[in-house]
């Protein structure tokens, strides 16, 4: 069985230059996030900020298509082959897989910190950016480990690196998802269990883990029962509805195309559920395509899946800090519009060559090496099955042989 599905990983790679870009405008053009004229730096922010363009920068979006991608992912091998060593073993790598690399983004923002890199602050007032500073955390380095490895990943910390926030729904997503499957994984019934689930997360990311972990049991479990819509005009629908709802806005949606979708509530989001919506029907329009399936399994975005983690974790350090310095000496010689451009020229391949270090030398060892730990514990495990297996075949078949018939010579 194959290791993964290539075109998955070109989907989460291009979601994740979509993050890249959406914090470059969250710092240089907030305003297509915060909705305030006051803030404007360029004519088309408050045009792209209120239709389907801001699909460019929606990076809210590309964060529930990672939730749903992973929800997706983390269960495909189960339901392929209803072997709970693959729950387990996803389960014993999961905290390692997702900490080591994130750890060591945080001593890395903690570091330019340290050396005074951080130019953010010095540019906000230019920017009017309302982004958090992330080097402004305790200099403290017990405090640095604790966020790291403990806050990140159990209490929605962002300290020093603020787009791990998703780390926690990441993790606590992830054991849903296996807890999930080790109980009623294999009960005919647990359709049920996913509109339970489905109905008491609708408020919240976790929505994104369940609605996954149910497209890859509608296509693995058996029969392919997503065959069943798959017409491409069925296909071209979803695809045009996932990116609709995806692109539902960040800022005020009054006499916009997504006024529609509002009703009066008191707390209801809007935003993460629509957001979560978007990215269910746009994987599920993938899942049925194979033209998209072939874009997606090019080497461009095959490499972009590569480094889609390193490249999520690193990014934002790197524009706070260089990306910062860079536009805080141009605009002292060039209006802001040229300043920001050329910031973010210059930033962007420094952004990717750091990503691609940091895949080659922390998340594929950290890869490689949970792989090696995984196989050393579960394969004795799969090998005595196998034995048992052959056993007890062998003795059925003995036991059902039938003894030589008796003849008599007289």
């Amino acid at each position: 069985m194959a290791s993964k599905i290539v075109y998955l990983d070109g989907l989460r790679g291009l979601a994740a230059c979509v993050v890249v870009v959406s914090h470059f405008f969250q710092v240089f053009a907030p305003s297509v996030f915060e909705g305030k004229p006051e803030i404007v730096h360029f004519s088309f922010e408050s045009f792209t900020a209120r239709t389907p363009l801001n699909l460019l920068f929606n990076g809210n979006f590309s964060v529930c298509v990672f939730f749903v991608l992973s929800g997706f992912v983390l269960s495909w091998r189960y339901f392929s082959t209803l072997d709970k060593i693959h729950i387990y073993s996803s389960a014993l790598r999961r905290y390692f897989r997702l900490a080591v690399p994130a750890a060591l983004s945080v001593v890395l923002a903690y570091m330019v910190m340290l050396l005074g890199l951080g130019y953010f602050s010095d540019i906000r007032q230019t920017t009017l950016s309302s982004m958090p500073d992330p080097f402004v955390a305790s200099s403290n380095f017990l405090v640095m480990i604790q966020e790291a490895l403990f806050h990140n990943f159990f209490r929605y910390g962002s300290a020093y690196n603020p787009v791990l926030w998703t780390m926690t729904y990441e993790l606590f997503g992830s054991f849903l998802i296996f807890g999930f499957l080790l109980t009623i994984g294999r009960f005919k019934l647990r359709f049920i269990g996913y509109v339970i689930l489905a109905v008491l997360l609708i408020d919240s990311y976790y929505l994104g883990f369940v609605l996954g972990m149910a497209l890859s049991d509608l296509k693995y479990s058996g029969r392919n029962w997503l065959t069943v819509i798959q017409r491409p005009w069925i296909t071209l629908f979803l695809l045009c509805i996932g990116l609709y709802l995806g692109s539902y806005p960040y800022v005020g949606i009054e006499n916009t195309v997504y006024s529609l979708l509002v009703w009066k509530t008191s707390s209801f989001s809007f935003f993460v559920f629509y957001h979560t919506l978007g990215a269910f029907f746009t994987l599920t329009a993938l899942l049925n395509s194979s033209r998209l399936q072939s874009l997606f399994s090019r080497k461009l975005f095959s490499y972009l899946g590569k480094i889609s983690f390193s490249l999520y974790l690193l990014h934002f350090t790197i524009i706070c800090s260089l990306g910062s310095y860079i536009f805080y000496q141009l605009h002292l010689l060039f209006s802001y519009s040229l300043s920001v451009t050329l910031t973010v020229i210059l930033t962007t391949p420094i952004i990717f060559a750091l990503a691609h270090w940091f895949y080659l030398f922390v998340d594929a060892k950290t890869l490689s090496l949970l792989g090696k730990w995984s196989k050393r514990i579960f394969d004795p495990l799969i090998q005595k099955r196998i034995a048992t297996c052959k056993w007890k075949k062998q003795k059925a078949y003995k036991n059902t042989k039938k003894p030589p018939i008796a003849t008599s010579i007289k």
